[in-house]
């Protein structure tokens, strides 16, 4: 599936719906279902796997399953993820050949309004949990909240799901960022990628080049050395791979805005103020 047409001739049929949030480290459960579901992030990444395709829902992503799909998480998201889920059906009354599609929802997109949806989600919740005495409010409501996302979505980019290698390429990144030899060059060969095949992938899926990436792992390592520990700003260099501590300093006020110096002396500040 790569579209749901919208068709308005009776409403859809709400079967189950919350909103989940975990306080510890999750994966979504090893299942296949036999109606739609509709995932919509709120906080953190949901790591899917759908029939061997993965995704990552973000923070005003939209996933939309078929009924059969085998689905389940592929990797831990983290602490404070969150998400809403509802279980739906066609209308009871299949439309004819000749019923007018109001619009169509896409199997994997981002909201431009991410508000308006999570304000009908909210609303959908509550009615589906019987709080209006209106009968099938709840399917009233789901069938709004396909409206909603039908019309912001009408123009927005399919998202496609990720290249399967790409959480290894992520894995390897992130365990060599630090290295003094790190290049694009290095990790295309690494991965077997052409170099100019991943610049590309690597800037339309995450907004950001290979070495943009790398910098921000990088300036991540650098802010928890200088903060959690006592290393001499050479040491601290040498540790992200950066072997002259005055380049370091510059690639840092670059990055950062402050002199490593000064980073270190803001943040034990801060801590030392809200203590």
């Amino acid at each position: 599936m790569n579209l749901l047409s919208l068709y308005l001739q009776q409403p859809y049929t709400f079967v189950m719906g919350g909103r989940f949030l975990s306080d510890e480290s999750w994966s979504h459960m090893d299942r296949t279902i036999e109606d739609y579901e509709l995932i919509i992030g709120v906080s953190g990444v949901i790591f899917i796997e759908v029939n061997g395709l993965m995704y990552e829902v973000k923070e005003g992503d939209v996933l939309l399953l078929e009924p059969g799909e085998r689905h389940r998480g592929y990797k831990l998201s983290q602490p404070g993820v969150s998400f809403y889920w509802f279980h739906f059906l066609l209308p009871e009354q299949a439309p004819s050949d000749v019923a007018e599609s109001y619009g169509q929802i896409p199997r994997y997109a981002r909201c431009p309004n991410p508000n308006r949806v999570h304000i009908l989600a909210r609303q959908l919740l509550h009615a589906g949990s019987g709080g209006y005495r209106i009968g099938r409010a709840g399917d009233y409501f789901l069938t709004t909240l396909l409206i909603e996302l039908a019309e912001q979505l009408q123009d927005a980019d399919e998202y496609s799901a990720l290249n399967p290698q790409l959480p290894e390429l992520l894995e390897w990144i992130r365990l060599h960022a630090q290295s003094e030899d790190i290049s694009v060059e290095k990790i295309a060969d690494q991965m077997g990628y052409n170099k100019d095949y991943l610049s590309r992938m690597f800037k339309k899926r995450f907004g950001v080049g290979v070495l943009g990436y790398i910098h921000r792992l990088k300036l991540d390592a650098a802010k928890e050395a200088l903060t959690g520990t006592n290393l001499h700003i050479k040491e601290v260099a040498a540790l992200v791979g950066i072997k002259d501590d005055k380049q370091f300093a510059k690639w840092f006020k670059r990055l950062a805005g402050v002199t490593p110096t000064s980073y270190r002396r803001e943040f034990r500040l801060t801590k030392l103020n809200k203590e």
